[in-house]
């Protein structure tokens, strides 16, 4: 009897709980009131970080050799002048001083100038240029010299201070900076006395507790809740925050994400990569879930989204983030996931309309952001910006295509899924350029700047035109990068001719490779015809619906490929 009292005063309670529950509901509904929930945090972190401490500082420069480091790719005249300017003012002070100027490109080694400066140099100076990148990278290089023994300072412009905090953070190494006006040409004469002191004191004044520190550290975590509102607070304070693209987003509860992570047999806390671009963060499977449902991805996604990570990050896009060049990302899909979560390779393939192509696409613009640090204004400089980053993502059209896909041409099974992603995006021609022919096309694509790679996306009637005729598509990429051609003087007329060809040619790295471009190049004379782009970088890839035969070439290079099925 007892038992059964004690069962209804129960029931009683739960009955309560749920009536009032649901009064509080209706009422909150009927006064136009949201019930509050709980987003979790989208974004990623550094992960553990050796700490490496500066070089000790020099007691005074008199009669000391200090080396001035200023980047010949992009060369930038304000930086030039005051690296003068420097010279001129410690040579006064009886310091001997030796002006190097760094032949490679700004992010490539340049180990004999290190070890020149290590060998015969007290300290140095490094400026950078007006970018994002080059200051990440003169972080870099500056952090290599400390680590050896040379004290030094690195020489930033202001706007660009948020980089240079972020490389000494990843790191960890607590660089000093000086910052100089963007303005620098209307710089006054008190300016820039202030800005040579703050250089020598960089050099001269010993180093605090921060900076001799040693062994590992753990920086700061976001919390697991992000915040706890109504849906309109969350999502204003994720566009407040920077979490987002500018468009709404779907709040990431923590039901949506567990829901999320069903679509993938790797645990939550699973490491996904520890070096995500620009800033190096750790992610995990369940950071890369909560992006996704932000994006509106579904739970049988997640395996590609995992894949695009780790090609992002084996594809070595840092540089492209954080550039003033405003670059995008391009990615491709193919193997049975295409089909497997609907995706869209026919009619319309690259524009909006299907939910697997861009919220997958999306998703890889909130990686940059929330996974990667990247924040706009801070470290995301991009000039004008590139409306290719909301969303470019796609799969072959591999039923259509008279030739193998292009995962398979790069070694993989047909059976085999993976994602691809390029980057670059700055430029693209086409429509119908191949109606005569390939050469307008070519002439066009010729014309891109900063010429390292080629993407012709071409619809499958134009490929069978071409397959029709014998051609296979390693045909028509030769025809295509056969005729894609400029003058010696033209290439060397590029922006990018003494930044980043110039230096391949005499032997330097791009993406880990050497001669991309033949060496003859350098003896060729200007009225010499050349090929703009290396053979390995123009490819061909099918998409499209079976209408017009129609074709289009994108500034994409530097593919990276991650096989799918890896993260089922």
């Amino acid at each position: 009897m007892r038992m059964q009292r004690t069962f209804q005063a129960i029931r009683s309670i739960c009955f309560f709980v749920v009536l009032v529950v649901g009064l509080w509901l209706g009422a909150a509904a009927a006064s136009g009131h949201e019930p509050f929930v709980s987003a979790l945090h989208p974004g990623a972190y550094l992960p553990q970080v050796a700490s490496v401490p500066l070089a000790p500082r020099l007691p005074g420069i008199e009669n000391k050799t200090i080396y001035l480091i200023t980047i010949n790719s992009p060369k930038d005249p304000a930086m030039d002048s005051l690296a003068d300017r420097v010279e001129k003012m410690l040579t006064g002070r009886f310091a001997k001083v030796i002006h190097k100027i760094k032949t490679t490109a700004y992010n490539a080694d340049d180990k004999p100038l290190w070890e020149e400066i290590k060998k015969n140099g007290n300290a140095f100076v490094y400026f950078a240029t007006a970018q994002s990148s080059t200051t990440m990278y003169a972080g870099q290089w500056s952090a290599a010299l400390e680590k050896n023994g040379v004290p030094g300072v690195v020489a930033i412009f202001d706007l660009f201070e948020p980089t240079a905090q972020a490389t000494s953070e990843k790191l960890g190494t607590m660089l000093r900076t000086v910052s100089v006006p963007m303005a620098f040409d209307k710089a006054s004469d008190k300016q820039l006395s202030d800005i040579m002191d703050k250089i020598i004191k960089a050099i001269t004044t010993p180093l605090n507790k921060k900076e001799t520190m040693t062994g590992m550290y753990t920086p700061r975590r976001p919390p697991r809740i992000a915040i706890k509102g109504t849906e309109e607070k969350v999502r204003k304070y994720f566009m407040d925050q920077g979490f987002t693209d500018g468009l709404p987003i779907v709040i990431p509860t923590a039901q949506r994400v567990a829901a999320m992570l069903k679509g993938t047999s790797h645990k939550p806390e699973e490491v996904v990569s520890r070096k995500m671009p620009p800033n190096d963060y750790e992610v995990t499977v369940e950071k890369v879930a909560i992006n996704g449902v932000m994006a509106g991805c579904k739970p049988e996604y997640m395996p590609v989204l995992l894949a695009a990570v780790q090609a992002f990050v084996e594809g070595d896009n840092g540089g492209g983030i954080v550039s003033t060049n405003s670059f995008s990302f391009m990615m491709l899909v193919n193997g049975p996931m295409r089909s497997e979560i609907g995706m869209n390779a026919g009619v319309f393939a690259l524009g909006p309309g299907n939910q697997a192509n861009a919220s997958i696409g999306r998703a890889l613009r909130l990686f940059t952001l929330n996974l990667g640090g990247g924040k706009v204004g801070e470290n995301i400089m991009g000039t004008q910006g590139n409306v290719s980053l909301y969303s470019f993502c796609f799969p072959e059209n591999e039923e259509g295509s008279p030739w193998e896909p292009y995962h398979v041409s790069q070694g993989y099974k047909r059976e085999e899924s993976t994602v691809t992603i390029f980057s670059g995006g700055w430029s693209h021609a086409g429509n119908y350029m191949f109606s005569e022919g390939h050469e307008k096309l070519s002439r066009a694509i010729a014309q891109f700047e900063y010429p390292n790679g080629v993407v012709i996306l071409m619809s499958p009637p134009k490929a069978r035109q071409f397959s029709s005729k014998g051609l296979s598509k390693q045909d028509v990429e030769e025809r295509i990068w056969s005729s894609a051609t400029v003058t010696m003087r033209e290439f060397k007329d590029s922006t990018y001719y003494r930044s980043f060809i110039e230096p391949v040619l005499k032997g330097g790295l791009v993406r880990g490779e050497q001669y991309i471009w033949p060496k003859e190049y350098l003896g060729k004379p200007d009225d010499a015809i050349v090929q703009v782009y290396p053979r390995k970088y123009v490819k061909v890839v099918v998409v499209g619906g079976e209408i017009n035969d129609v074709a289009q070439g994108w500034k994409m290079a530097g593919p990276s490929t991650a096989s799918i099925d890896k993260w089922r």
